[in-house]
């Protein structure tokens, strides 16, 4: 059957979230790092390469090509692993100029500085890793007119070794920072923000305190309904009692500390909710795709900033393991102690959009 590539692309979208690992995987990534103890340096070559003869599109923000929004490297020191301090971007509903198109046999690149986002501070050797998820892949047969959705893929590359001198650690604590003058008021505090954006915040900010509050009173009184194992899988004492602090901390932030919420957004696709540095709490940057969002429900305000407010390292840590609904379900079901670490697990526990006790 002939498809047209905005068509594929928009089932994609549709279907964003519900993604299966493909069978066959036409990408393969490599590593490499030019440093050594002669020459030391920051970065290394990620490279990513389309083995079949068709056009592959994959989602650009999955990707380093355009920087890190999350932690897709996995960076050791003398065998522990070291923290990834660089913004963590919440990703909406994906649009098509998301993805990006690699041609038969092309090879994309970027040059990584590690030492940039993570925390690089001792000299020596660093021990570099890529296992990157990618949500979509979709093949294009230019010659025959035929497009398909080929699924997800892992992408996995070979450890390299780099040699770092090392940065300062008063590099690592002004990531993040808020560039401006603060407006306080007894909700929070506002950088960058106009007056109506303020107001809209306000709302968001009570609601998401609702859901905080919502949240912790459930796993307090000890509940496993359908509510709980929808967004984090089958029980263990061990898995609820991590999400039982994540909640405990996420509701004494946003009811006794201060949140202050950045206008300023750094990524300017329109696809981009939020970010937030981990250890920066409680500095939440605001980008696009959250102000057109509903104060309550599903991929709401309120449930972006519990969303965020879980990626702060003081309140557990948590990643972007999947998005979408339909993608931390499907986590839940198949791997319930990634369900107990993803941001947007939490989001959609708290929301309870449709209802579920």
């Amino acid at each position: 059957m002939k498809l047209s590539l905005s068509g594929v692309l928009g089932s994609v979208l549709l279907a964003f979230g519900s993604a299966v690992l493909a069978a066959g995987n036409p990408l393969s990534v490599q590593l490499s790092a030019a440093s050594n103890k002669a020459a030391p340096g920051e970065s290394v070559l990620w490279q990513i390469t389309n083995q079949s003869t068709e056009n592959v599109y994959v989602l650009r923000w999955e990707t380093p090509l355009d920087g890190l929004s999350r932690a897709v490297f996995d960076v050791s020191f003398n065998g522990q692993p070291v923290r990834y301090m660089d913004k963590i971007v919440h990703w909406g509903h994906p649009e098509a100029n998301d993805f990006v198109k690699i041609a038969p046999g092309q090879t994309l690149s970027a040059e990584v500085n590690l030492a940039a986002s993570y925390e690089m501070v001792k000299a020596g050797e660093y021990h570099i890793g890529f296992e990157g998820q990618l949500s979509y892949v979709v093949a294009e047969d230019a010659l025959k007119g035929e497009v398909s959705d080929l699924g997800g893929a892992q992408l996995d590359a070979d450890q390299v070794t780099m040699y770092s001198v090392g940065r300062s650690p008063a590099y690592y604590q002004q990531l993040g920072a808020v560039d401006g003058p603060l407006t306080f008021t007894k909700a929070a505090a506002y950088a960058n923000c106009s007056a109506s954006r303020q107001s809209s915040l306000g709302s968001a900010h009570t609601q998401a305190r609702s859901y905080a509050t919502n949240s912790v009173n459930y796993v307090n009184a000890g509940s496993t309904g359908a509510r709980y194992t929808t967004w984090f899988g089958s029980y263990t004492a061990s898995r609820y009692s991590t999400v039982k602090s994540h909640y405990s901390k996420i509701s004494a932030a946003l009811n006794n500390s201060t949140v202050t919420y950045d206008c300023y957004c750094m990524p300017s696709a329109a696809s981009a909710f939020a970010y937030v540095y981990p250890n920066q709490p409680y500095i939440v940057h605001l980008c696009n795709a959250f102000w057109s969002a509903p104060t309550a429900g599903t991929d709401s305000k309120g449930g972006t900033i519990v969303h965020e407010l879980s990626h702060f390292t003081v309140n557990g840590g948590t990643q972007d393991h999947v998005y979408g609904q339909s993608g931390a379900k499907n986590l839940a079901r198949t791997n319930p102690n990634k369900a107990v670490a993803n941001a947007d697990s939490h989001e959609y526990f708290s929301e309870n959009t449709p209802f579920q006790n």
